[in-house]
């Protein structure tokens, strides 16, 4: 009976052991999915913020490229017309008299 009572109190204390390692790895295991979904939220923020980066640097590429395009047109324009304004002076200037 003395013997019984012995391994009865040693598989309590065992039970007891068992029971406490597991609340232990459960509070871990816890504080880690906490940690996973922060981490998880994070990620899908920054992906979002660089998909809206991505975006609006493409806008900003293509708002470039037009007012370039623009500039460019109007600097052809105004070469044509000093071209043509030289030539007009230089049609005054050989119709003056001597």
């Amino acid at each position: 009976m003395d013997k019984l009572e012995g391994y009865w109190m040693e598989a309590q204390s065992l039970c007891q052991a068992v029971d406490e390692h597991l609340k232990e790895t459960q509070v871990q295991y816890q504080a880690l999915e906490r940690k996973y979904s922060k981490a998880k939220r994070l990620i899908k923020e920054y992906q979002q913020k660089e998909i809206e980066f991505l975006k609006k640097q493409t806008a900003q590429r293509r708002t470039l490229e037009e007012t370039e395009a623009s500039h460019k047109e109007e600097a052809e324009q105004l070469k044509v017309k000093v071209t043509d304004l030289e030539s007009q002076v230089e049609e005054l200037r050989s119709s003056e008299p001597l």
